[in-house]
């Protein structure tokens, strides 16, 4: 009779141990969406500060990026990508993020935004859209693909 207890004490013993074994796919991350636009936000007060290659302090060693500037073919880890953004001149300038909008599924997320880039009236002098998708991995947000587009006039 005793071997028959522990058999389910044992399952129900390591379901309960499972339950709290850290986040999975069906468990969200906590304030992830905050934390997404906060490590993007980062790195654009960089850039509008005219450190352009800050704008990847958050990127995976892996991340992909394309972009209307220079960038149409597609730019391959961390190292190719701050290469490439270090021979970009980004004039000090201050901006705001339109409609940004954070999608999570498990350890990835998605942020998709508007960028206005701003002169010193205030006057918008670059629209862009954006997206960037992150990988929650070691405790952070990393950026792992970023595609920025201008928004041509009609």
């Amino acid at each position: 009779m005793k071997r028959l207890l522990i058999l389910p004490a044992l399952v129900v013993g390591t379901w309960l141990s499972a339950c709290d074994a850290g986040t999975t796919a069906d468990q969200p991350i906590a304030n992830a969406e905050e934390d997404i636009l906060a490590q993007e936000r980062a790195g654009l007060d960089r850039w509008a500060a005219g450190d352009p290659v800050g704008y990847a302090h958050s990127a995976a060693a892996d991340v992909t990026y394309f972009d209307d500037i220079a960038a149409a073919d597609r730019i391959d880890g961390i190292e190719a990508w701050r290469s490439y953004l270090s021979t970009l001149e980004i004039p000090p300038h201050s901006y705001e993020i339109i409609d940004p909008r954070v999608q999570v599924y498990g350890d990835t997320g998605i942020l998709t935004l508007h960028f206005h880039g701003l002169g010193p009236e205030g006057e918008v002098l670059s629209r862009w859209k954006a997206t960037s998708v992150y990988r929650y991995a070691a405790g952070d947000w990393h950026t792992v693909h970023a595609h920025w587009s201008v928004i041509k006039e009609p």
